[in-house]
């Protein structure tokens, strides 16, 4: 069955910005799947709630990268991913990839757990007091799979935030859209039991300052989560 686009209006600020970033999420999520035509400019602005203006240098930034070809007299047409993609630097080949949830995870549990250590040491009251908020969310959004799995990511890359390294940060940056997919697919099957059992548990960690306990539940959360895909139990 074919998946339905997700397109919402975007806030006022950062008009280009937030329409590119959704034209490429329908693209990597392969909502917006290879030879398919996109709807039409006017399509989109109404599904946006913004001009055409901004519609067309999204949709030109996306044929810039090589991923949309536009056809004279027929439309904007999603391009075959080829080897020559994986070369322009501008888009990283990793997020064009169908990573399973299983290499996202594998990649979690080196990266959160390498940041959950320097979160200890590092983490401001700033840092701590935005982790706080973001449980809080998560705690208030449990019956809402799509809004409990952003909440989700959000934790995960505060934590990495909280490290004060900036590689973590550009490279969670970069791979966002992976990132989000999988969490959302995890939350989907998964339900929100762990992140929120987990999460209180690290953020008590890092609240501590006790680096070993930290690194231990970050690295039981990511391989639990795993274990339980494996097993295919779906929610508790």
């Amino acid at each position: 069955m074919k998946q339905k686009a997700v397109l919402t209006p975007v806030r006022r600020s950062r008009v280009r910005d937030q329409v590119f970033d959704q034209f490429q999420e329908q693209v990597i999520k392969g909502v917006w799947k290879p030879g398919e035509k996109l709807p039409s400019e006017n399509e989109l602005a109404a599904s946006l709630g913004v001009s055409r203006v901004s519609i067309r240098e999204g949709l030109q930034r996306l044929v810039t990268l090589g991923l949309l070809e536009t056809r004279h007299g027929e439309g904007t047409f999603v391009k075959e991913i080829t080897p020559d993609l994986y070369l322009n630097a501008l888009f990283p080949a990793l997020v064009l990839e169908h990573t399973s949830a299983f290499h996202v995870l594998e990649y979690r549990r080196s990266m959160d757990t390498g940041a959950v250590a320097l979160a200890v040491q590092r983490a401001t009251g700033a840092d701590i007091a935005e982790l706080e908020r973001i449980l809080n969310v998560m705690k208030g959004c449990s019956s809402d799979p799509g809004r409990f799995a952003e909440a989700d990511l959000d934790f995960h890359l505060a934590v990495a935030k909280a490290a004060k390294n900036p590689i973590f940060i550009k490279v969670n940056s970069i791979i966002k859209s992976t990132l989000s997919a999988s969490m959302t697919g995890i939350v989907q099957a998964l339900g929100p039991r762990d992140g929120l059992l987990y999460h209180k548990k690290i953020l008590d960690a890092i609240r501590a300052r006790d680096t070993k306990e930290a690194v231990r539940l970050m690295d039981e959360h990511v391989v639990r989560t795993i274990e339980r895909l494996q097993a295919g139990r779906g929610k508790p």
